[in-house]
């Protein structure tokens, strides 16, 4: 069936359009079941967030259907892999796709993942978690080369290129997790309760619903 999209590539672009919508619409829903419900139980620390990439951290609270510079970042991306299947050896096709649609695919999976762990903490969990963002990213890192694992694994034993190409993409982001890190100051030695300490700093329910 690969072959079919490598000969389609516009329709393979409009899919990889809709790939990286799912992601945000995923990410919205998890917002908004977060902001009505799980924030009892979980709040990230120095900033309050669900969102990993930076780029995006600020827009989330918002809870858009349609973010203009996500959506037009969205339809770059699906444009470039139009291109891409027109202009690339048809040899390096599948890998390519495969590593595409595996890096939305991917975090999609992490996403509906995280929307389903939430809407089953309505009940049965007590107590509150607060997470420092580097550890979330650490975590998360861990998450994908575990999946990506799993997948180089299959992509050994099936030989599919396609699968590699997913392959690929599960470790590349493992790493980008590492380097949004970078970005987040360390954690003190004495790591105190943030909602004791930096209570001005942490984004609450009430500041993040509009």
């Amino acid at each position: 069936m690969v072959e079919w999209f490598i000969d389609h590539p516009i329709v393979s672009g409009f899919i990889t359009v809709l790939l990286m919508w799912s992601d945000w619409l995923l990410t919205i829903a998890q917002e908004k079941e977060r902001v009505e419900h799980y924030f009892e139980h979980y709040q990230s620390y120095p900033t309050d967030t669900i969102e990993g990439h930076p780029a995006f951290q600020s827009s989330i609270p918002k809870r858009q259907l349609i973010n203009p510079k996500h959506f037009m970042a969205a339809l770059a991306i699906g444009t470039f892999v139009s291109i891409m299947l027109m202009t690339i050896p048809r040899m390096w096709c599948e890998l390519f796709l495969g590593y595409v649609w595996g890096l939305f695919v991917i975090v999609d999976t992490q996403h509906l993942s995280n929307l389903i762990g939430y809407r089953a903490g309505r009940q049965g969990i007590h107590g509150k978690l607060w997470m420092h963002q580097r550890t979330g990213y650490l975590m998360q890192s861990g998450r994908y080369f575990s999946i990506a694992l799993l997948l180089l694994v299959l992509s050994v034993l099936s030989g599919s290129v396609v699968i590699c190409g997913v392959t690929i993409a599960g470790f590349v982001s493992s790493l980008r997790q590492l380097i949004w890190l970078r970005r987040i100051p360390k954690i003190e030695k004495e790591d105190a309760l943030p909602g004791i300490q930096n209570t001005e700093n942490i984004a609450t329910p009430e500041k993040t619903v509009q």
